[in-house]
């Protein structure tokens, strides 16, 4: 090759955890192959940094052309063939280090020269990368232990493992390095409709479905104006019963709360939006009472409902005046209490629920 790079120093790999980058080289960037679908990290959580770092993917990118890549990405030999079993001609495929890899091809089509490499290239490590599972694995472990995973990444990381791999709870903690209460609850949610997951993560648009209730949809407009959930709201949804049409109508619901009847999306406020998200997630908690997954009167939405920013788990919106907070705390009880008194349990009464008092 020119610019004085290498097709790699291949390292033999029986261990997953043997993540040297001692013989890292730079390779021509036009000879490796990236397949976001495939990574860990969903493509818009590679892109979206503001989560972990305050001056985004363009400061990233910015830094990496003042002082360099200081650490090696991870390819594998792709055989004419990727990760995903698609024929590809480059040799090799990224592993590990996306956002570095799209960060260096972006400065490279800027024409910005990074310090301590060759034009077009990249520093990385070749590996012989036998399995997807392999490959998925060692992607994952750097991702969780930089924190740098999203909840819906973490779900698909842990369903490939568990589906394609065939790995056990304690086989998936161990390779990622989380607990096993964690891969239980991430299991959890990987359980759901896939439609609801890849909504979920990449804001994929979910095509009708019909229930007793109506014809419920998110089209592609729609798919991406909805509320995120949270990885607990997914969880008590995934704790529900009923068939994958019953969860993806509730997922949509809870996303997309429908206006009220005469009502149009755009004359809905952003408080009767909330209400509808609070009543729904309210909803969702009596079913679990009635499924018998949560206890009655353990509730109090004093401490369940107000600003997000504050940490509690349903957001109250802008509005957080203890009026707005009794308000929506009374209609927490109602929709619960209509949830739960559709099974045999009975309806929790106010006065056996703290938030009465």
């Amino acid at each position: 090759m020119s610019n004085g790079t290498t097709k790699g120093k291949v390292t033999p790999m029986s261990n997953p955890n043997a993540a040297t980058v001692h013989n890292a080289l730079p390779v021509e960037l036009g000879k490796i192959y990236a397949d976001y679908a495939w990574n860990s990290r969903s493509e818009r959580n590679v892109q979206d940094m503001a989560d972990t770092e305050s001056a985004g993917f363009d400061g990233f990118e910015a830094n990496i052309g003042v002082s360099g890549q200081i650490t090696a990405i991870i390819l594998r030999n792709t055989n004419g063939k990727s990760l995903s079993g698609k024929k590809v001609s480059e040799p090799f495929e990224v592993v590990v280090g996306f956002r570095r890899f799209r960060a260096i091809s972006n400065l490279n089509t800027k024409k910005v020269k990074v310090p301590n490499l060759p034009p077009g290239t990249i520093l990385a490590e070749v590996r012989d990368v036998k399995t997807e599972v392999e490959a998925r694995i060692l992607n994952g472990q750097e991702n969780t232990l930089r924190k740098n995973l999203k909840s819906p990444d973490l779900v698909f990381l842990a369903r490939s493992l568990a589906t394609q791999g065939g790995m056990n709870q304690v086989a998936i903690a161990e390779a990622l390095g989380i607990t096993q209460g964690w891969v239980s609850r991430l299991l959890k949610v990987a359980s759901l409709p896939l439609p609801v997951l890849e909504h979920w993560r990449d804001n994929k648009p979910i095509a009708a479905v019909q229930t007793k209730d109506g014809m419920f949809e998110l089209k592609a407009d729609q798919a991406k104006t909805g509320t995120e959930l949270t990885e607990p709201e997914m969880r008590a949804l995934a704790e529900l019963k009923g068939p994958p049409e019953e969860l993806i109508a509730r997922y949509i619901r809870l996303v997309k709360p429908a206006p009220a009847q005469g009502e149009s999306d755009a004359a809905a406020t952003e408080k009767d939006k909330v209400l509808e998200h609070v009543k729904e997630v309210a909803g969702l908690m009596g079913g679990m009472v009635r499924c018998g997954e949560l206890a009655n009167g353990s509730l109090d939405w004093n401490r369940v409902i107000g600003p997000k920013k504050k940490g509690y788990p349903i957001d109250c919106g802008k509005d957080d005046s203890q009026a707005r907070l009794m308000e929506l705390g009374d209609a927490a009880q109602d929709a619960f209490d209509k949830e739960v008194t559709k099974g045999a349990k009975g309806a929790v009464s106010k006065s056996e629920h703290p938030s009465a008092n």
